[in-house]
């Protein structure tokens, strides 16, 4: 499996054309609920690693890498989860109901993402998912909000976690 999602990030690093404002940086505010294990329940920040390769107006690919770091119940500090995953957006659009939120022309883009996380405090592998109904954006800004994340256990075929993104912020550098 770990040869695969690395032959697969290979190939989505080396087909794409490094362009414009395809590389940035998140900063965001997550509550997650652990469901085996109510104490591992935390509240944080969340950075995260953005490549954007190219600019489609529909089914537009990237690559997320993401961490946290956060307080759970019993306010000890810690990495409660480390993931890297392929987000898509559906579509784009002008045309929205968003556009009293800035000045500038922002574009209504809705995402879901799939991920591979790993949870350091328990040593879990699981698979995730994130949905971001509420994602906006600029040339060089991305806005997430309320967007609400899950993850699976595949070998005991259960939900492990959920929890939600208050509210992420991508900047976009190179």
């Amino acid at each position: 499996m770990r040869r695969l999602v690395s032959i697969l990030v290979m190939v989505f690093l080396l087909s794409s054309a490094l362009s414009g404002r395809s590389i940035g940086y998140g900063l965001g505010y997550y509550g997650q609920t652990v469901e085996s294990d109510l104490q591992k329940t935390s509240s944080g920040v969340e950075f995260s690693l953005v490549y954007k390769p190219w600019n489609f107006a529909f089914a537009n690919p990237s690559m997320i890498a993401k961490s946290a770091l956060g307080t759970d119940q019993s306010g000890k500090y810690g990495v409660p989860y480390l993931g890297i995953g392929l987000g898509l957006d559906f579509f784009r659009t002008t045309r929205h109901p968003f556009n009293f939120l800035a000045h500038n022309i922002i574009a209504y883009s809705p995402m879901v993402s799939v991920s591979y996380t790993f949870d350091p405090r328990r040593g879990q592998s699981l698979l995730g998912l994130e949905i971001s109904p509420f994602k906006l954006i600029q040339k060089d800004f991305w806005y997430d909000a309320l967007s609400p994340f899950f993850t699976y256990d595949v070998q005991k075929g259960e939900l492990d976690s959920w929890g939600f993104n208050l509210i992420r912020f991508t900047f976009f550098f190179k």
